[in-house]
């Protein structure tokens, strides 16, 4: 079994989970006892610039934007080795588990999650950050009634990640990246979010991605020169109201897509025609 890092003030506990760069564990702080999440870089990148830029980076978002429905930082090491955040624990499972366990969410229930998101991006985005990593995988739901969006570690400023993509690094999950990152010369801001949750939106509704499985390379194509498969196509008797919106926010264009502050109204406006005899034309 492999030994767990060594973090002062914290015993880590179990492995959560992580991606390239970074591994999560459930931890105990040792000054009050309390449970916590550890994000720890991993001991091969720690001598990497890129890998600490992007936990710096996260730290930055994290202190600059506080919301119900994002991640809270509890603390920061990210100046010297060894590089980790503190997290607050969340209780419950990931939205990926449930859409696993499930296959797909009630109409109702997946829009009620999007509002949520919705609601953190639009704080993200008044902020001058995109998130970057909009997707199933990190999206929380926790207590009755509550879901929070994770992982910060591709949050940027617009024009941030030319560096990183000039070296040839893809910043995001390529099922969920929008068009415009998919290019030889991407462009980059805050509509880019609008479209991943697009897709997580639409997985959750269906069960499935909008593009066919693929290589990376493939997916990132489909999602450049294609249209995703319609809402319609898969589930006939969905809401007007839904698959409009859905449709505006897989826009190819980045133009065509809401805001994240108009999604939030619309999806708004969905959650309350879905308690009525059914679901209303959105206002224009």
């Amino acid at each position: 079994m492999k030994a767990l890092p060594k973090i002062p003030g914290y015993e880590l506990l179990t492995c959560l989970g992580g991606g390239v760069i970074t591994s999560v564990y459930s931890a105990r702080s040792a000054e009050n006892d309390t449970r916590c999440a550890v994000k720890v870089l991993r001991p091969d990148w720690e001598d990497q610039p890129v890998a600490v830029k992007l936990l710096q980076r996260e730290v930055r978002a994290c202190l600059a934007v506080q919301h119900p429905h994002l991640v809270r930082l509890v603390e920061q090491h990210v100046m010297v080795a060894p590089y980790f955040l503190v997290m607050q624990y969340l209780e419950g499972e990931s939205l990926r588990r449930v859409i696993r366990r499930d296959f797909s969410i009630d109409i109702r229930t997946a829009v009620w999650i999007a509002r949520q998101m919705a609601e953190a991006l639009a704080a993200l985005h008044r902020k001058g950050f995109i998130h970057g990593d909009v997707k199933p995988e990190n999206i929380r739901l926790v207590d009755v009634g509550k879901a929070v969006l994770l992982d910060l570690g591709f949050t940027h400023r617009p024009g941030e990640n030319a560096s990183f993509i000039e070296k040839g690094y893809v910043l995001g999950t390529v099922n969920y990246l929008a068009p415009e990152l998919c290019g030889q010369e991407p462009k980059d801001d805050a509509r880019a979010d609008i479209y991943s949750l697009g897709v997580t939106l639409f997985e959750m509704l269906t069960g499935k991605l909008p593009f066919p499985n693929g290589t990376p390379l493939e997916v990132m194509h489909r999602h450049r020169i294609e249209d995703p498969q319609l809402l319609t196509d898969v589930l006939p008797d969905a809401p007007a109201a839904v698959t409009e919106l859905l449709d505006a926010m897989m826009s190819r264009a980045p133009n065509d897509r809401p805001s994240a502050g108009k999604v939030l109204q619309q999806l708004i406006q969905c959650e309350i025609a879905s308690l009525g005899k059914g679901y209303l034309r959105l206002a224009a």
